[in-house]
């Protein structure tokens, strides 16, 4: 069962069997690179920084705001209450669809600071053991037919079980070690049974992968199958 911390105006929620001897300061910047706890970096509007801590790896994320709005405020977003805060809406869609399965991170915590008007957040999952994203595969040419039809066939899971993945793109899969492929960064994503929305995040992915070097167009016969 998840455990809670409230002081003032922070909230934080973990799940004491994906982080074990959890320390609010895990989300302290200052705290985990004066420790050494972080490895590596990604890139990305919402910068995640791989973590290890009691011999486990994370990812921390902190949510980052795109666009013209970012001029504006780059990490703040407006507050009405804890449940419509985006991490608490990922760790929430990443716990339920980790239960049912789906080859998707462990949430492991989220915290969101807040005042009366705004919020900021972060989000810490489990790494997936990998060997690379999506857009790496293909770069250095260890894609295959049997690797496109695995791709498809997880696809099409996630079709199945309604998930809709508001950015789904080449760095956001991975194949973990064993040759299985896990969708990341589950911000603004939500369960829909409108396939047509679903179709939506599929052509997306078809556009990151066309600027790829090295793809020819081998994702193509399963978009046909897709919109069928």
């Amino acid at each position: 069962m998840d455990k809670i911390i409230k002081n003032k105006n922070i909230y934080i929620q973990y799940d004491p069997g994906a982080i074990h001897n959890f320390t609010d300061k895990l989300f302290n910047i200052d705290y985990i690179s004066k420790k050494g706890l972080i490895k590596s970096s990604m890139d990305g509007r919402n910068k995640a920084l791989e973590i290890s801590y009691q011999n486990n790896s994370y990812f921390l994320k902190h949510y980052a705001r795109g666009g013209f709005v970012s001029k504006i405020s780059k990490d703040r977003y407006i507050f009405s209450n804890l449940a419509s805060t985006r991490s608490l809406k990922e760790y929430n869609l990443l716990k339920q669809m980790y239960e049912d399965g789906l080859p998707v991170p462990k949430p492991a915590a989220f915290r969101v600071i807040y005042n009366r008007f705004t919020y900021k957040t972060d989000l810490i999952t489990c790494k997936v053991p990998n060997q690379g994203t999506l857009y790496q595969m293909i770069v250095n040419n260890k894609m295959n037919d049997v690797l496109w039809q695995s791709l498809k066939k997880t696809l099409i899971f996630f079709l199945e079980k309604n998930i809709y993945h508001f950015d789904l793109n080449s760095k956001n899969i991975i194949l973990s070690e064993d040759n299985k492929f896990f969708l990341l960064d589950f911000d603004k994503s939500f369960f829909t049974d409108n396939k047509k929305i679903f179709i939506k995040s599929i052509y997306r992915l078809e556009r990151s992968l066309k600027k790829i070097k090295n793809y020819q167009d081998e994702f193509k016969d399963a978009i046909y199958e897709f919109i069928r």
